[in-house]
């Protein structure tokens, strides 16, 4: 990873009051909406939806990614729908939280094989 990249990560920079986001090395607010459960498997189906968040101001869109979408069949990978609606994000200067498929969803751990905590990032 080259130190331009590196400076581009997004960071929690601490404030006079707390903590703030920052992406791109300035202060971000998240403008976020989240997408049905299986929204990002279908590049042509976000096709439709990019603009519609764009036209609500929609800055960040939080989706998941299922283990079945990126292994389709055991031993076999495929990221080409993801890197479809990777792409078409970009093209609507749309940031995107992936919600993989290691973490919580719909706020049940019953749904995945494992949990992920943010608790120490705003400790």
């Amino acid at each position: 990873m080259t130190a331009s990249r590196v400076s581009r990560l997004p960071s929690l920079q601490k404030t006079a009051t707390g903590k703030q986001l920052h992406v791109d090395g300035k202060p971000y607010l998240i403008l976020g909406a989240e997408l049905q459960n299986s929204a990002l498997s279908s590049s042509t189906y976000m096709k439709t939806a990019w603009p519609k968040l764009v036209g609500m101001n929609i800055n960040t869109v939080l989706g998941s990614v299922t283990w079945e979408m990126i292994e389709p069949e055991e031993g076999r990978f495929d990221f080409t729908e993801l890197d479809k609606v990777i792409e078409d994000a970009r093209k609507y200067k749309l940031r995107l939280v992936l919600l993989w498929f290691g973490s919580f969803k719909n706020g049940k751990p019953t749904t995945t094989s494992s949990s992920c905590y943010f608790h120490d990032l705003i400790e």
